[in-house]
């Protein structure tokens, strides 16, 4: 019986072996630093500043393609596993704001998207990627199946999650909130059995999704049953806190690496670019915001922080940080998440294929790699 070809395309080099090596150790101490400094989703950007430093400086860092198999199946497991049925019945008790997120996502992807391809000149598989709010994680491993550019996607989503972090509190106050509550503490799985079968439901369905050349299949088909599993209550608790750490911190290396070659020029460019795409997409998020409060008579703070466009986890315990009701926002933002891990494959296979190096039209650097 023949390998799976994920397996047949192993290279056992002693030298790649070292520089695999290098780069986790790399991407774990960046990591580490980022996370004792408070910063936001510190595993994940620490690493990913520490590699691309290193790329931009000429390592040839770079992660293991089965290795980033193994993590996107981690890390969907775990998405899903945070998944319980209070989480899903509080989804129908919100119908009006619902209803005006829903509403909201493809305005606000359609008005980045404009931006990003027509003013700033990137490629529509980049922009595409890059305007979807939120889900860092899964549209950076779908950005990478399609053939976007991951550079210019993961330096739009990353930039945005650190304005919106630093920034929110201080715009929470000018709308008249004051901050109060505490962080909150999920239990993991209870016991070895339910880890067991948590881990193989998202292995099992990882592995089909992947066979079946789904956009983002490790990672969407983990993440979906896993889901499925936790929110019909057959599987109770998360994965354990190292394993979403060691898959932010693979993930944070293999994106990172994606910048060697690329010059400080088309850095500047990238950021200028995402700056302004982020205030459109706020700007957006904002006004759907003001007509969600008022229909619902809500506050507007609270729902603000339910429609920016961040990432579930960093808004989840920012609302309990700011005092919010952390079900309503969690809630709203687990619908977006769900919504675009959903649409998002679907409308890239359509749209763009599945593709192993970036579209033709973006334009790159002369010293990058091409493979």
């Amino acid at each position: 019986m023949p390998l799976p070809p994920f397996l047949t395309k192993l290279d056992f080099s002693p030298r790649r072996l070292a520089w695999y090596g290098a780069t986790l150790v790399l991407a774990f101490a960046g990591g580490g630093v980022f996370a004792w400094l408070g910063m936001p989703a510190g595993w994940l950007s620490g690493a990913l500043v520490a590699t691309a430093v290193a790329a931009l400086l000429g390592a040839p860092v770079g992660v293991e393609k089965t290795t980033r198999l193994c993590i996107y199946i981690i890390l969907g497991t775990s998405m899903g596993s945070s998944i319980t049925p209070d989480t899903l019945k509080g989804i129908t008790t919100w119908p009006v704001t619902m209803s005006v997120l829903v509403a909201s996502v493809p305005v606000m992807m359609v008005v980045v998207i404009a931006y990003l391809e027509k003013v700033a000149g990137w490629d529509r598989r980049s922009a595409f990627f890059a305007a979807a709010p939120g889900a860092l994680s899964t549209v950076l491993i779908m950005a990478e199946s399609s053939g976007a550019d991951t550079r210019r996607v993961v330096f739009g989503q990353s930039l945005r999650l650190f304005v919106l972090v630093a920034l929110l509190p201080a715009a929470m106050g000018g709308l008249g909130h004051q901050p109060a509550g505490t962080l909150p503490i999920n239990p993991v799985v209870p016991d070895l059995t339910s880890f067991f079968l948590s881990l193989g439901v998202g292995i099992v369905s990882g592995l089909l999704a992947e066979r079946m050349r789904f956009p983002g299949g490790a990672m969407v088909g983990s993440m979906l049953a896993s889901g499925v599993v936790h929110g019909a209550g057959l599987i109770e608790g998360r994965l354990p806190d190292l394993f979403l750490i060691v898959g932010f911190v693979v993930l944070g290396a293999n994106t990172g690496s994606r910048f060697a070659g690329t010059r400080l020029e088309t850095l500047r460019r990238f950021f200028v670019d995402s700056l302004v795409a982020l205030l459109i997409a706020t700007g957006v998020a904002l006004a759907f915001a003001v007509l969600g409060s008022w229909l619902a008579d809500e506050p507007l703070p609270k729902v603000l922080l339910a429609y920016v466009p961040g990432a579930l986890e960093a808004m989840t315990i920012m609302a309990f940080v700011l005092g919010i009701d952390p079900a309503f926002v969690a809630a709203h933002h687990l619908t977006r998440f769900l919504g675009l891990a959903l649409l998002i494959p679907v409308l890239a296979r359509v749209f763009f294929g599945r593709a192993e190096i970036p579209s033709e039209n973006v334009e790159l650097d002369k010293t990058e790699p091409k493979d």
